[in-house]
Formats: C-alpha cells, sequence, structure tokens
C-alpha cells in the first residue's frame, strides 16, 4: 500500500530538466508565460482595425491581459522568496496550466469537426477567425489532391500539440515544488525562532502574522487545497535540496539565492 501511495503522489522535481536549480526554473518558466500572453494580449490590437472579434476570442485576450498583471506582480518575489507570492504564483500558473488546456481542446475540437463538414455547410460560420477558416477550406482541397498526406501532417500537429501540453504540466509541477520549498523553509524558520505555525493552516493560521487580513484568507485557501503536498515537511529532505541558511525578514519573505 505504502508502495502504491509513493507512486501516486505528485512529482517533485529537484530542478529544471536537471540542469538549472529550481529557483532559476522558476523564473524561466514564468519569463516564457510572459511572453506566451503578451501575443496573445497583442490580439486585442485587432479592434483597432476595425475586426470584429468573438466572445471567445476576446475572453481569451481579456484573460491574457490579467495573467500578464498577475506576472509582473509575482515574479519579482521569486528570487525573494516570499512565500505566499510564490504559492500564488503556483497556483496562478496551475489555473492557467488548465484553462490553456480547455482552450486548446475547444479550438482543436472546432477544427477538426470543421474539416468534417460538407460543402453544403462549410459557409456556416464558426468562432474562429477568417484566416483560420480560410486555412480550413485549403486543408479540404490539400485533402482532396494529395488523399493521405494531410492526415499525417494533422497527426503531426496533434503530437506537437499534445507534448506541449505535457510540457505545461512539467512546467507547473517545477513552480509548485519551488513554492513548496520557500514555503516550507519559511515554517521551519517560523518554528525555530518565531511564533511556530498551524498543522493545518501553516504559516497563515489567523493567530499569526502572515493570516491577518486578505492575505491570511487567501493563503489558507491556497493551502487548504492540496495541504497534504504544501504543508507535509517529512519528505522535504528526500525531493527537493535546502534553500540554505536565509532568514526571513521584516516583511516574512526570505533573502534571494546568490
Amino acid at each position: 500500500m505504502s508502495r502504491l501511495t509513493r507512486s501516486l503522489r505528485v512529482p517533485r522535481p529537484k530542478s529544471l530538466f536537471g540542469i538549472t536549480s529550481l529557483q532559476t526554473g522558476t523564473e524561466l518558466v514564468s519569463l516564457a508565460l510572459v511572453f506566451n500572453k503578451i501575443t496573445g494580449a497583442y490580439g486585442l490590437l485587432a479592434i483597432l482595425t476595425g475586426y470584429q472579434l468573438s466572445l471567445l476570442q476576446l475572453s481569451t485576450y481579456v484573460y491574457s491581459i490579467a495573467v500578464l498583471v498577475g506576472l509582473a506582480i509575482l515574479i519579482p518575489h521569486i528570487r525573494r522568496q516570499s512565500p505566499f507570492e510564490c504559492l500564488a504564483l503556483a497556483w496562478l500558473y496551475i489555473i492557467d496550466t488548465v484553462i490553456n488546456a480547455a482552450y486548446t481542446a475547444a479550438f482543436g475540437l472546432d477544427w477538426y469537426f470543421s474539416t468534417q463538414l460538407t460543402e453544403t455547410t462549410e459557409s456556416k460560420k464558426t468562432d474562429l477567425p477568417n484566416f483560420v477558416a480560410e486555412g480550413m477550406q485549403g486543408l479540404r482541397k490539400e485533402t482532396a489532391m494529395h488523399g493521405k498526406v494531410v492526415p499525417q501532417e494533422t497527426a503531426a500537429s496533434m503530437l506537437l500539440i499534445v507534448g506541449a501540453t505535457l510540457i505545461r504540466v512539467y512546467f507547473s509541477f517545477v513552480v509548485m515544488a519551488y513554492a513548496k520549498q520557500v514555503l516550507q523553509k519559511y515554517m521551519q524558520l517560523m518554528i525555530l525562532e518565531g511564533p511556530g505555525v498551524d498543522d493545518q493552516e501553516g504559516p497563515f493560521a489567523e493567530d499569526l502574522p502572515d493570516g491577518e487580513g486578505r492575505r491570511g484568507r487567501l493563503g489558507r485557501l491556497m493551502v487548504s487545497c492540496g495541504r497534504a503536498y504544501w504543508l507535509d515537511t517529512r519528505e522535504s529532505d528526500e525531493w527537493a535540496p535546502n534553500l540554505g541558511s536565509n532568514k526571513p525578514t521584516a516583511a516574512g519573505t526570505l533573502s534571494g539565492e546568490v
């Protein structure tokens, strides 16, 4: 039973691809997400050209801007090793990965079923941009001309999408592992030098300094989902290296690594 539990637990990588530390890996992953969201936010410029955006497209672009704002606030705290902000960054990346997968699946299904339309339904409008619809028409023509060549290319594209999604999932584990490191190191320092921590709510308990106000409520909410992962320190030495002998600052954060 213990072997089964051990095999089902959330992966806890020690580094990014075995090359760089979790802190540097988290910074690189976050910067990659910034570039991804910047390209998505540029879609709003289409409004200035008079292009009519669908509700799905508009929601995607607005969401990209919201994520950019969150990243601008949270990324500086990676080096500062702020437990609250690093935990928030991990949840932001997890939620974005899920939403990105949902959008990819929605567009992929819409594209797949559109390729199955007959000539009588080719004029039916979809939520996709005009250039995508034109690409679908070209795909149908290529399919008629070249037979199985285009389906093979379609399969390759689907494999690339699946591969990119799996990489995003791995990046989520990296950001989560770093947030777990920061949070647990901060909890250890609070136990040794401070008022201690709560077994159920960690440093965000109501009677602790970090549990006051909205930050405290949000912190308790974040650790309540996956409490066994965030607050269990029994396997921290096994899965991830220590963060060093850094001490918390007056704001309740850890000084950055050199």
